[in-house]
């Protein structure tokens, strides 16, 4: 009798198993840092009235989640890194543009120019990367034979590799900008932040009048009191002593609310003097904001 040959089981359907489970790993981590890079991308910058804040915070995390990895790398290379000497940088700034206030928030890392350019090549190999897993595997590898299962094996095992180092460099990065946000809080929790903000009165003592504290004391005290577009100064003074006790002029650096209106540029000022030599009575009224001068 003729020997049965003995049949070997096929072995590509377990290699086959192998390269699906090691390109799902590979999908997974891109996913995982495609996350974490449009948080980064959403919360890298931040700007407009503080009333607005959350809305448009809300309205950037929508949109970075419709971004293409592709697109978000070209976002964090233009905004988040810059070329410089190392550094994580939060900066943030609360100003006045004559109507209302304006809050701004921006995080960047600077690197030297050798690692910038080494960097931005890096992504980029990252997005082709992406793009060859999704559209091209199947074309660049025959998952049908031995050898074409092997060689995907490996280089998926690469990619991995790849991929999970430039998820550690962006968890790294993301753990900067988190602290830089937790520091800016911090600060924003400060007496001399409140003072900024609520007063105009800067960290090394100079005073934005347009926006400060007392100069809009000043404006509403003139919604309430003025007469025939003049507010008389004394009535003003008694109101804000009453309605804003902590505003006062040596909080400015002033000696007078009558240098207060002088010093802010904000006001034009009449004198009217008394009969019978008595007190001269100080008007003010408020300056177009485009055309204050200083009232000599």
């Amino acid at each position: 009798m003729d020997e049965i040959p003995l049949l070997l089981p096929d072995p590509v359907p377990d290699l086959q198993r192998t390269v699906q489970r090691k390109l799902g790993r590979c999908m997974l981590q891109l996913q995982q840092y495609e996350r974490l890079l449009k948080a980064m991308v959403a919360h890298s910058e931040l700007s407009g009235p503080p009333e607005r804040l959350q809305a448009i915070r809300d309205e950037k995390v929508a949109c970075a989640h419709k971004k293409t990895l592709g697109a978000l790398v070209g976002m964090l290379t233009e905004s988040t890194l810059k070329l410089s000497e190392l550094s994580a940088e939060s900066h943030e700034t609360e100003v006045d543009n004559g109507e209302q206030s304006w809050f701004s928030f921006r995080f960047q890392m600077e690197l030297p120019e050798e690692r910038y350019a080494e960097t931005k090549a890096a992504l980029k190999e990252l997005v082709d990367l992406r793009n060859e897993l999704v559209h091209h595997f199947l074309q660049r590898f025959d998952l049908w034979s031995v050898d074409g299962c092997k060689a995907a094996e490996s280089y998926l095992d690469e990619s991995n590799e790849t991929i999970d180092g430039h998820y550690l460099t962006l968890r790294d990065w993301a753990k900067s900008m988190d602290e830089a946000r937790q520091h800016m809080v911090s600060f924003m929790q400060t007496p001399e932040y409140r003072d900024f903000v609520i007063n105009g009165i800067g960290l090394d003592g100079t005073v934005h009048w347009a926006g400060s504290g007392i100069t809009n004391c000043l404006r509403e005290a003139e919604t309430k009191l003025a007469q025939a577009g003049w507010t008389p100064l004394f009535e003003a003074i008694r109101w804000i002593a009453k309605t804003y006790p902590e505003q006062t002029p040596k909080r400015y650096g002033c000696g007078s609310w009558r240098h207060v209106l002088h010093v802010s540029q904000q006001f034009e000022i009449r004198k009217q003097s008394q009969a019978d030599n008595g007190p001269t009575m100080v008007w003010y009224r408020s300056r177009p904001r485009e055309t204050s001068k200083e009232q000599e």
